[in-house]
């Protein structure tokens, strides 16, 4: 019997309640996508989100699975909102939101080790043009150097066989599967993401395992709209 996957289903988020008021802090696909994506491995207790902006998916995870997620967001203002989110929706003691940046919370970390990690970072480590508006350049660009904090994170506070999801821009598919599997971090399952199939795809979701080696599955693509 061959393998069965999951339809996406862009509700997934429909049972919180969020402020939406933030421009900064709207449920975009990337959101939607990995939410829906995430599939803990049986047992998990503790999660940790690398770079969690408004909550919505640490929020997701406390509510719809019982995880106790610790979520790390360097922007003031998308912190306060994320408080806020995890007030609005019940979820203040699962919830732990951090204003501090992800290198500093790593250094500092003094054993702790997370079942599951997940991360939207910013989608282009390419280059390209940059948007007037520079929240959203922090939020959309990358170096090398900070995609290699995001990875370093992940396999340093990961548990050993421990799963993480992220969600990335498929340009940057290669550079990023190297820095995690520099880690340790083995890559297992990758679902594309089209806004349409006559069209290259938009974003790549990718999961693994700490402590494994990369024997990838590649799922079904997604259609957004």
């Amino acid at each position: 019997m061959g393998m069965k996957f999951r339809d996406f289903d862009p509700r997934i988020l429909g049972c919180l309640d969020l402020d939406l008021t933030y421009l900064h802090a709207r449920v975009n696909h990337g959101t939607l996508l990995l939410s829906w994506f995430i599939d803990p491995p049986k047992g998990s207790r503790k999660a940790l989100e690398l770079g969690s902006g408004s909550g919505v998916i640490s929020i997701y995870l406390a509510k719809a699975f019982g995880l106790s997620v610790t979520g790390l967001e360097i922007d003031s203002e998308l912190y306060n909102v994320s408080i806020k989110n995890a007030r609005a929706n019940c979820t203040e003691d699962l919830t732990n939101f951090i204003n501090c940046d992800i290198r500093t919370y790593s250094s500092e970390n003094r054993g702790e080790v997370f079942d599951l990690v997940v991360a939207n970072p910013p989608h282009y480590v390419h280059s390209g043009l940059d948007s007037p508006d520079e929240r959203r350049n922090t939020a959309r660009r990358i170096d090398r150097d900070s995609a290699r904090v995001f990875a370093s994170a992940a396999g340093s506070l990961l548990k050993n066989r421990g799963a993480f999801y992220f969600i990335l821009h498929p340009r940057d598919l290669t550079k990023w599967a190297h820095l995690l599997e520099d880690e340790g971090l083995g890559i297992h399952r990758l679902r594309f993401a089209y806004g349409s199939f006559e069209k290259q795809a938009q974003l790549v979701l990718l999961s693994g395992r700490k402590g494994s080696s990369s024997e990838i599955v590649v799922e079904p693509p997604i259609k957004m709209r």
